[in-house]
């Protein structure tokens, strides 16, 4: 496995001064860059087939172990509040539970049973997609999931760091982010983990603008009253957007409930102190 092999860009780095060793980690980190770039067509694909079950009313189950589970829940918590996606439409599997968010338990990625169980629990369906994240591509966690999504007829799509895994045979799709060997031997929570970081933000981004949670280039289903920041950021958006003073933007959001993307649908109309109106999409 490249992502287990020496680096011999990085040899001495014990004996470097500080700003070096920086400067070297900042080099390599381009390759995470890069790897994606190159899987860009991969990563399109995938975030089409998640389309293409949400459509029919599946979820998409973000799989992991270790730094890639961490990676894996950082995406997904964050498309509720910018999104407004929750855990009907993404939800994430971690292997050692909750406790390993916190906690590294490297013997949780061996537990094939408890991919399983963790899958039945949330009831997998036919037009689920499980999306198994490994550095290795050989992580018995995340391998027994796909497996067993394979085995009900779920789509499967596998996000690796080693070209020619197991994961890479076992998923009907996969993503490989040729990242090579870290800059200490083995650490995957530096290059692999940013580039599965940049491939997930891509692929739930894309999903999120195509099922129009974006207007524009803009968070339209982001949660309003969820603080000050946020209210503000859609006041300013609301002004901006389509010239309106700031009380009218204020008002026309207390009558849309917070709505963003319901504020948005009245301006669009013309009316900014009229009843509320609801877009096709709630």
């Amino acid at each position: 496995m490249t992502t287990e092999g020496n680096n011999p860009k990085t040899r001495g780095i014990s004996s470097k001064r500080t700003e070096d060793i920086v400067r070297i980690i900042n080099e390599e980190d381009f390759q995470a860059f890069e790897a994606v770039k190159a899987s860009v067509t991969e990563i399109a694909k995938a975030a089409d087939i998640c389309l293409s079950g949400i459509k029919k009313g599946g979820r998409v189950i973000y799989v992991g172990a270790g730094t890639s589970g961490r990676i894996a829940v950082q995406d997904i918590v964050e498309l509720d509040p910018t999104y407004g996606l929750d855990s009907k439409t993404f939800l994430y599997v971690m292997a050692g539970g909750l406790d390993a968010l916190l906690k590294s338990q490297e013997g949780s990625e061996d537990d094939t049973q408890a991919a399983v169980v963790a899958l039945k629990k949330i009831d997998l369906k036919r037009h689920d997609i499980v999306v198994g994240i490994s550095a290795s591509g050989r992580t018995p966690f995340v391998l027994a999931a796909l497996k067993y999504g394979n085995s009900i007829g779920s789509s499967t799509i596998g996000i690796v760091n080693n070209p020619g895994s197991v994961i890479e045979k076992e998923a009907s799709h996969c993503i490989v982010l040729d990242t090579g060997p870290e800059v200490i031997q083995g650490s995957t929570r530096m290059k692999a983990g940013t580039a599965q970081k940049l491939t997930l933000n891509a692929m739930s981004t894309t999903i999120a603008i195509k099922l129009g949670r974006v207007y524009d280039n803009m968070m339209s289903y982001m949660g309003v009253t969820f603080n000050a920041k946020l209210k503000e950021r859609a006041i300013s958006f609301l002004m901006n957007e389509f010239a309106v003073s700031r009380d009218d933007a204020i008002r026309t959001l207390e009558k849309s409930d917070y709505k963003l993307w319901a504020a948005i649908e009245r301006l669009k109309a013309g009316h900014s102190d009229e009843g509320s109106s609801k877009s096709a999409e709630n």
